[in-house]
Formats: C-alpha cells, structure tokens, sequence
C-alpha cells in the first residue's frame, strides 16, 4: 500500500497590526504598481482613504471594483473582465469578498492578497475558495493553484466590526483542532489529498488553547472597539492559526454539514462560523465526546 503524501500549506507572508492600512503600500509595492480592490460599498468607505494615501505615497495605482456581495460564476467573470491590466488582485471585506478575489485571481493568473476587515472566517490565508450557486447553496469547494501570495490584517478596523462577525469567526476556530483530531484518528485525508501533518495538527490545537484562554477577553475588547492583547491574539487564532490548521489537519463532520445547510435556505441568515459550530456540536454527539476538553 503506497504511503500517504503529507504537504503543508500556507500563504508566503502574513502581517497582523493595528492601523497597518495606512502603512500597508510598503508591502503592497511587492506585488505590482497597479492594483484591482475587491470590495463592497461598506468597505470601501472604510479602507478607501488610508489605502489611497499609502498608495500615493509608494506610486501605487488603485483600482476600486465594487463587489455585488456573494461568490458566484456570473460576479466571477464579471470582475475578471474588470481587472484587465492588474499586477494583482487584492480582495477587501469579509471570506465572500475574498474568495471571489481568490477565484478572480486563480483564473487570471495573478498573485492575490488578502485584506480581511473582519475576523469571521479563515479564508484570507487559504488556497481553497468556496463558489455558491444563485440563492446561496455551495457549487464549487475549489482548490486553488497557490495561496494568497501576502495577507494584511489591520486589527484597529476589526476591533470597530460588529462583535457577531468575530464570534462567527471563533465559531468557525473552535472546530478547526476537533476536525483535524477526527481526521488523523481516521486516517483521513486534507482537501488537498495529503495526510495531516504534526504542524498542522500543532497549529489546530493551538486554536483550542488560545480560544478557551482569549475569547471572553478578545470579546470584551472588542465590545470597546479596542485592539488589545486578547483580540490581537484570537484575530491572528481566527485567520491564521485556523486557516493553517484546518487545510493541514484536515476538516470533518462539522464543515460537512455546514456544507450541507448551505442548501437550505432558511440557514442563509446565519453566519458560515455559526453554522460550524453548531456542526461541532453534532459531530461532538456523534463521536461520543466527554463534556470537557482539555
């Protein structure tokens, strides 16, 4: 029996910091000196001025290209069309927003960066993007040809979210250590055909450990608008740690049925993290889990 590959995935360069927009030309200069930005109305009123003074000042060419809010063929092609002339595609909001980017910028060639404005999910690091039909239910789980090529996390403008988009996100966290445990027990499989490797696995559990410690605290700043210690450290959790955790480790029942909620449209108002929670929760039941965790 031929052994199981193992390969770990991960986007080159990943900074994190507060009020990082307005200092973020410096490292987006590595990409190009034109640049197509993904992103909603909403966002756009956020990052538009700091990007644009940075850009400025770095001789950096911005192209804003205003996202209609949901990740499908027709809004695919649509932006493609758009960014002809791009060095790089950079994608600006929430996981939507950067998986259209990430699918825009597979199909065109082009290297994509990530510019998350809100903690809710792991998408601004992996080289996997989900491709819904019309009407929400998922069409296409892709694998991308490479990770986004740099991911810049300006934490002050996450602080200033909604609390309910960061929750999500450690909703979708707190999964990513008992996916990828159920996947080694089984002998599983990643999404890219590899066996999950021990820094994978490292990087799952850290999830676990950061989010029982930090996501009261992170909360409470949060609540405050405050980008202190415990939101720094369950925003990098949210984006990072999970992100490398779940494409190294592997996922399991609790995405498998999010997938499966997606095709019903009553579950369409809750968030991607609120439904692998509640995932989690089943896939607790079904492995016979004790109550606590250590």
């Amino acid at each position: 029996m031929r052994e199981m590959m193992r390969g770990f995935e991960s986007p080159p360069i990943y900074v994190q910091g507060p009020g990082l927009l307005s200092r973020a030309g410096d490292h987006l200069k590595r990409a190009g000196k034109r640049l197509a930005l993904i992103a909603d109305a909403t966002v756009e009123d956020i990052v538009r001025a700091p990007l644009m003074g940075t850009a400025a000042e770095h001789g950096i060419e911005l192209a804003f290209l205003r996202f209609a809010g949901e990740c499908e063929r027709a809004e695919v092609e649509r932006l493609k069309d758009l960014c002809a002339g791009a060095d790089a595609v950079v994608g600006i909001g929430g996981g939507r927003a950067m998986d259209t980017a990430k699918i825009v910028g597979d199909e065109l060639g082009l290297p994509v960066i990530s510019l998350p404005t809100l903690a809710s999910t792991d998408a601004p690091v992996s080289r996997v993007a989900v491709l819904n039909r019309p009407g929400g239910a998922v069409e296409e789980v892709r694998l991308l040809r490479r990770s986004p090529s740099l991911v810049l996390v300006d934490s002050s403008v996450i602080a200033r979210a909604p609390v309910r988009y960061l929750v999500a996100g450690i909703g979708d966290a707190l999964a990513t250590w008992f996916e990828a445990r159920a996947c080694w027990r089984a002998g599983g499989k990643t999404l890219f055909g590899n066996s999950p490797t021990w820094a994978g696995l490292a990087l799952a559990r850290q999830c676990w450990e950061n989010l029982r410690e930090w996501a009261l605290p992170a909360l409470a700043e949060a609540k405050e608008g405050i980008s202190g210690p415990a939101l720094e450290t369950v925003i990098e959790t949210n984006i990072l740690l999970s992100g490398l955790g779940f494409e190294n480790g592997g996922l399991a029942l609790a995405h498998a049925l999010h997938n499966g909620f997606t095709q019903l449209p009553a579950t369409h108002r809750a968030l991607h993290g609120e439904k692998v929670a509640f995932g989690l929760l089943v896939q607790c039941l079904v492995e016979g889990a004790e109550e606590t965790e250590e």
